[in-house]
């Protein structure tokens, strides 16, 4: 009569996918015997995962200290940025990109010049017409006030003008009556950019 030969009652689990190169790092490190050799044991498997979460967990807090250190990455904690900035935190009706570029606007900084006292100006005027929606592979942004398919404004010519005194060390920006903007927010925007020695008032008007 043959010997019958009793299998030790070793359950056995796929495993969860290829050993990677942390885990190798980590079985070699490992004291003599702690890391078992089969690896579809039930306690390799499960040393495996645990080890392999733990590490992704810190991978992905790298990755996000990494991501929100830079105003162009930033989005979890933007608002941050957005108090660091003096300005408000989280707006409603903003996305991501515009809200990362009103921050790019104060971190960035720069001599006072036409070019950019006016992209300061338009800024605002864009924001009350609205960006014009755009058809791409991300998809249009849905929010609850709607979706204004055609909106956005082709050109800014006759919204405003500014009209200098360099006798005075002075500007007037004047705004066409019809539109509404955010006069405190530009006032503010305009006082931060513009040197001490030169002062500026905001009037509308039927015809800048």
């Amino acid at each position: 009569m043959s010997e019958i030969l009793v299998t030790p009652f070793q359950p056995t689990l796929p495993a969860e996918k290829p050993v990677t190169d942390a885990e190798i790092a980590f079985m070699e490190d490992s004291p003599t015997g702690l890391f078992p050799e089969n690896q579809n044991s039930n306690f390799g498997f499960v040393v495996r995962k645990n080890f392999s979460d733990y590490v992704m967990q810190l991978i992905g807090q790298q990755q996000t200290i990494y991501s929100e250190r830079f105003v162009d990455t930033s989005s979890q904690f933007l608002d941050e940025w957005e108090r660091q900035e003096d300005l408000p935190q989280n707006p409603t009706g903003l996305t991501i990109p515009q809200r990362r570029n009103a921050v790019l606007a104060r971190v960035r900084k720069g001599p006072f010049t036409h070019a950019r006292r006016n992209s300061t100006i338009e800024n605002f005027i864009i924001a009350t017409f609205g960006e014009s929606i755009s058809f791409g592979t991300e998809g249009v942004v849905l929010v609850t006030a709607g979706v204004p398919l055609y909106s956005g404004s082709s050109s800014l010519a006759g919204t405003y003008a500014v009209v200098e005194s360099i006798a005075t060390f002075s500007y007037q920006v004047r705004i066409k009556n019809t539109i509404s903007v955010d006069m405190t927010g530009l006032t503010r925007e305009l006082t931060r950019i513009t040197p001490a020695g030169i002062s500026f008032t905001i009037v509308s008007v039927p015809t800048p």
